[in-house]
């Protein structure tokens, strides 16, 4: 399989709530663990027998299913995905894992627990600060929701198992990181639209054929290029960002997405974690308590503006498009913050607000060809 044809199996991944490699899972008697959020470890739910499935709202043509029960102000990101658990749409899963990452998610959890009612539920508390003082409380979590699991489903999830999920996602990780690696040639062979078609498809479908079809990708993008006829070269940054018609609206602006350091996207993925004698699900632990953090965390936006940094430098990114969705309250008073921090670094800077499922407008256009303008480009 070349290119084209494992993106476009990775387009057809995505397109909704199922696909054909979830269904051929729950047809052989799997199960499927939902889960919202990057703090959550999947290697639990791999170590587990499960096929951990990221919960994502596409699919849905409106929300008024969880409007019924939630605040205007609440993100359409979240009311998307509760009208689609409202209508049926996720009776696949066995279980939902949640984490009190905003206001938003736990209404969806009350939702879940009164209206949903999934076999398996359950709500890790995360501290707010990645900091190591607070790490043996995230662990402790993480122990709780292990042993949750195995009372609930009556089965024991072995140190060997997790050391096997470990090297399973490693493998994912690796090839990730290869691809990334190959958008940071002056011609790219892939677009941001397509490599977060690509990341997203990882989570959805069983780790071992999604890193079959990498190795199929990343064998054709050797010797492939996009081309250079792109006016800049942006970095995307912010929050939950699954939809990658809004990146393809960017893109047609001439400003070509070079890395996304968003939910889905890098952020979801990071550095391997590590091998060692000492206990796995500690190393997952840190792996994700201490990855590139989120606007949700505090006493760590230095590190954050330094990995943003690093991530235009070593992909020699002209700027930066930052991206939330509306009534995301963590991300707009990081939006904030990046902004000026940005302009005191000499980093162009923009700021866009958006509806989830809605593709770039022609306001959003307009805004990305005047910030290609004032940079030169």
């Amino acid at each position: 399989m070349g290119k084209s044809e494992v993106l476009k199996t990775f387009q057809e991944v995505i397109e909704g709530p199922r696909n054909v490699y979830l269904d051929e899972w729950v047809r052989a008697g799997g199960k499927v663990m939902g889960y919202y959020c990057s703090y959550i470890p999947e290697e639990i739910f791999t170590a587990a027998g499960f096929l951990p499935y990221r919960i994502r709202g596409a699919g849905s043509e409106d929300s008024s299913d969880g409007d019924a029960y939630m605040s205007a102000r609440v993100c359409t990101f979240v009311r998307h995905t509760i009208s689609l658990a409202l209508r049926g749409e996720f009776d696949f899963l066995d279980g939902v894992v949640l984490l009190q990452n905003c206001d938003h998610i736990r209404r969806a959890g009350d939702l879940f627990v009164k209206k949903v009612k999934l076999p398996f539920y359950s709500m890790l508390s995360v501290p707010r600060a990645p900091k190591e003082r607070l790490f043996d409380w995230y662990l402790s979590e993480l122990k709780r929701l292990k042993a949750e699991i195995e009372a609930h489903f009556g089965l024991t999830i072995t140190d060997q198992k997790l050391e096997e999920a470990i090297t399973l996602h490693n493998a994912t990780r690796e090839r990730i990181q290869r691809l990334y690696e190959m958008r940071k040639k002056d011609a790219p062979p892939i677009t941001g639209e397509e490599a977060l078609t690509v990341t997203i498809a990882a989570h959805l479908m069983p780790r071992d054929q999604f890193n079959a079809s990498m190795d199929n990708l990343l064998a054709d993008l050797e010797n492939a290029r996009v081309g250079d006829s792109y006016r800049a070269r942006v970095i995307i940054i912010g929050g939950e960002l699954d939809n990658p018609e809004y990146i393809a609206g960017i893109e047609q602006q001439g400003a070509l997405s070079v890395a996304e350091v968003v939910c889905f996207g890098q952020r979801s993925f990071g550095e391997l974690i590590p091998s060692g004698a000492d206990d796995p699900l500690e190393r997952i632990a840190r792996h994700k308590f201490f990855q590139v953090p989120c606007a949700r965390m505090v006493e760590c936006f230095d590190d954050q503006v330094s990995v943003l940094k690093t991530t235009v430098r070593e992909f020699s990114a002209d700027g930066i498009i930052f991206q939330r969705m509306k009534f995301c309250d963590p991300w707009a008073g990081d939006g904030h913050n990046l902004y000026w921090r940005m302009k005191e670094e000499g980093i162009p800077f923009l700021g866009l607000e958006r509806e989830y499922l809605v593709p770039s407008s022609g306001q959003v256009k307009t805004r990305v060809q005047a910030f290609l303008e004032q940079m030169g480009k």
